[in-house]
């Protein structure tokens, strides 16, 4: 390790670092504010990157320019005043109740008209540019500070949900939001076997949607609708569930833009975005995730979970109407606006609104009643469960040829090389070419979940099988400098153990612009240490104004473990921590390939009369640490000058 170490150091002192074309900048202040709250709680109550994510997804967005709600605010808001009868807050009429059932529970015929609605909306544009993205497009970045991030989260998407839910209404009075209930699918050994993920529900998994109700959608800005379910985040489990309606007050469910309150694993804004990134492609993305019909589903979960714990303090005695104490930004106080005409964030909170629905639970099951009901829930008389159908495979040369579903559930199995299919999306326009690529080094070390591997030293003809040869346990210097500096890091549920060949991911999400990125690298997890490559999208400099793309670049393990993220120091030569918020321009030397294989060749100098390439470090300007050690890397600021 230290010869690794002093090689890269003694490269690094024979160039000239002052014409670097990368540079690290300040994090915006409500970002670092964000990153704080956790300063003081303990590692293993909160996943890194869900919450990196909450606060990166919240807040970056925020600061971009505010826009107005919708080119057709007569339209969205017309859906919930008419509900009510009248636009005056006294004397409304509460429309009749909607009975929201879960998905599976729905009959082939009201699943049926349910999709049937949803299309509908979509083909329907005598509203611009149709009815349904009319509604989803105001979930985006203009609105993100006031629909999360704080109390209002609940609220607002109740609200939202509702009127999304009117808007089916007028196409078919008979149906209601089913809601999705992602516990089922955790309960199962491969989550992508369930038969959600088939043409009769949710449809395509992987990749763009071509099967199902939703197949060959695309969005306003002519993309194709894409997911990446599995490939990262988690699903809600009844642990989950179950603690958050352990609690007694708003205030240790939702964010209250205190430090001193901050309880990640009852907070339902935090554990609701794990599904988001389960989900991935648009879902993972607050700008794009109302694109995708499965948000309102899963949203509907979180308001019943909303609902649930509204009942819990009904039974302490405690009015559910009253707005959760708040001490954070004006967007989330009491009396805040929610844009949805003249309806406040306590609004969202009202019994009124909250009369409008109902849900009916999933049912149980025994063996002596083994029924789920009409749906295609089944009973695992184990547990007393019902849960999804499996999938079924079929062999047709149809199916070999067109259906990728059979590859998504080989690919589930593995616990890395999981593939990310992203959207090249930037301000608007998708295209590859939008975007140039940064070759980034990831060291990255032995996680501290990976027990043993099956190679073990021989002494004395005999094999000793207390330590393979690589672990670092096996080394008093390699302990002090690696496993002596690990914490309990809290990961997804899915991850009882480490595996010897390990993913991380790798991310980019701009600053000042509109645009996500994200990719992987492998790692071999069972040496102490571990070097590899990798690379990270960003926006062409030569497209934003200025000359100069901002953004935040991020590494994670695939059990949720953030990395530290290091700069290089062009006065010394050596790489040392910093925020990862950089900025990028177009003047040469470049540190990044405007293709992919303009990156590779940047760190990798091939030349006619040598065979083996020489490695360029001088063009690595990030470096990610994976120690697995028990901080958060981001809870203090970090220094942007060396």
């Amino acid at each position: 390790m230290w010869r690794l170490q002093l090689t890269l150091v003694l490269l690094l002192s024979c160039i000239d670092l002052s014409s670097t074309k990368i540079w690290q900048i300040p994090l915006p202040d409500n970002l670092q504010e964000c990153y704080s709250r956790v300063k003081d709680a303990q590692p293993d109550s909160f996943i890194g990157s869900l919450y990196t994510w909450l606060c990166e997804h919240t807040t970056v967005n925020a600061t971009r320019p505010k826009t107005k709600l919708s080119d057709n605010d007569a339209y969205i808001i017309g859906l919930y005043e008419k509900a009510f009868g009248t636009s005056n807050r006294t004397g409304r009429q509460v429309p009749s109740k909607c009975v929201r059932k879960e998905y599976r529970m729905l009959t082939l015929e009201e699943r049926k008209r349910y999709h049937n609605a949803i299309n509908t909306l979509k083909r329907d544009t005598s509203v611009r540019p149709n009815r349904y993205d009319a509604i989803a497009g105001i979930h985006t970045a203009s609105i993100s500070g006031t629909a999360h991030g704080g109390p209002g989260f609940l609220g607002w998407h109740r609200i939202f949900l509702f009127i999304y839910e009117r808007a089916l209404r007028q196409v078919d009075p008979r149906i209601c939001l089913p809601y999705w209930d992602s516990t089922l699918e955790s309960d199962l050994n491969n989550p992508l076997e369930s038969l959600i993920w088939s043409a009769e529900y949710f449809g395509t998994a992987r990749g763009p949607v071509r099967r199902g109700p939703f197949a060959n959608w695309r969005l306003p800005n002519g993309t194709q609708l894409i997911r990446n379910v599995g490939v990262d985040g988690d699903l809600l489990n009844n642990q989950i569930i179950n603690g958050i309606l352990s609690r007694r007050r708003y205030e240790e469910v939702v964010s209250t833009g205190s430090a001193a309150d901050s309880r990640q694993q009852y907070d339902i804004e935090y554990q609701h975005g794990t599904v988001h990134m389960f989900v991935g492609g648009m879902m993972a993305n607050l700008n794009t995730a109302a694109y995708d019909p499965i948000f309102y589903m899963h949203h509907a979960f979180i308001d019943y979970i909303f609902e649930r714990f509204r009942d819990r303090l009904r039974s302490l005695r405690i009015d559910p109407s009253v707005y959760p104490r708040w001490s954070g930004k004006r967007e989330h106080a009491a009396n805040a606006p929610t844009y949805f005409s003249t309806h406040t964030q306590k609004d969202g909170y009202s019994d009124l609104l909250a009369n409008t629905v109902s849900y009916e639970p999933v049912p149980n099951c025994t063996a002596s009643r083994p029924s789920c009901g009409p749906g295609s829930l089944v009973c695992n008389v184990t547990s007393g469960r019902c849960l999804p159908s499996i999938k079924k495979k079929k062999r047709t040369k149809r199916d070999t040829e067109e259906s990728s579903d059979d590859l998504d559930v080989c690919e589930a199995k593995l616990p890395y090389a999981q593939p990310n299919q992203n959207d090249y999306c930037c301000d608007g326009s998708c295209d590859i070419d939008n975007w140039v690529m940064i070759p980034v080094r990831i060291v990255n070390m032995r996680p501290p979940n990976l027990q043993k591997y099956s190679s073990y030293p021989v002494k004395d003809g005999s094999v000793e099988s207390d330590l393979d040869i690589y672990s670092p346990k096996g080394s008093k210097s390699l302990m002090t400098y690696i496993t002596d500096k690990q914490g309990n890091l809290k990961c997804y549920a899915k991850c009882e153990e480490d595996n010897s060949v390990g993913q991380i991911f790798l991310y980019s999400h701009g600053i000042n612009y509109d645009g996500y990125y994200k990719e992987s690298t492998i790692v071999d997890q069972k040496l102490s240490v571990s070097v590899s490559m990798g690379y990270v999208g960003v926006k062409k400099p030569a497209d934003v104004p200025g000359g100069v793309s901002r953004a935040l670049v991020r590494a994670h393990d695939a059990c949720g473990r953030m990395c530290h993220v290091a700069c290089l120091d062009k006065k010394q030569g050596e790489y040392r921590l910093c925020s990862g918020a950089i900025a990028v321009n177009n003047e040469r030397p470049l540190m990044y390939g405007r293709q992919f294989d303009d990156a590779v060749l940047s760190v990798f100098d091939y030349t006619e009369d040598n065979k083996a390439p020489k490695f360029r470090v001088d063009n690595l300007y990030l470096s990610f640490y994976c120690d697995y050690s028990g901080k958060y890397p981001f809870a203090k600021p970090l220094a942007t000058e060396f």
